[in-house]
């Protein structure tokens, strides 16, 4: 197993009107040239979760879907849920891992040691990771807005 050390957090730039399968994941990613679905891990909407990249390949960070139009967080409240409880097992698999943005990767143009959003390359996940994932320590064990945590427990299919 490689060492991993950094979890990106992602967006698919699907409309909040559309639904997106794996499959059609796969296939858009496909023909942005990636040898497969560049995430490890795709939330759907309804809080599902797919394995979809091994976790022994590296993702393909550097290329991911840009977000179409306007930029907005259009995530679920079970796809909030989800990413919560999914970032949290990976936190305890992956010790001391850094949580950031797709976009919190961009360049430091200006050499001051912060990505600011000029400096964003892409707006991809369109939320702000590190502000939702502040109190990292602690949230693994939080539950939903229904109380529950085993709604969203994290399965790989």
């Amino acid at each position: 197993m490689r060492i991993i050390n950094l979890i990106v957090v992602h967006c698919s730039a699907t409309r909040e009107d559309c639904t997106l399968s794996p499959e059609d994941l796969d296939r858009l990613h496909r023909r942005r040239g990636f040898n497969g679905t560049g995430y490890h891990y795709y939330i759907r909407k309804d809080g599902t979760v797919h394995l979809t990249r091994p976790l022994e390949r590296i993702g393909a960070h550097a290329k991911g879907l840009d977000c179409r139009g306007r930029p907005t967080d259009t995530r679920t409240p079970a796809q909030r849920a989800t990413l919560r409880q999914l970032v949290g097992q990976l936190q305890e698999k992956f010790p001391g891992c850094r949580v950031c943005g797709h976009r919190d990767l961009s360049p430091d143009l200006n050499g001051n040691g912060e990505i600011e959003p000029e400096e964003w390359i892409k707006q991809c996940p369109c939320f702000e990771v590190a502000k939702e994932f502040n109190e990292f320590g602690a949230f693994a064990d939080r539950t939903d807005e229904t109380g529950s945590t085993e709604k969203h427990r994290v399965t790989q299919h």
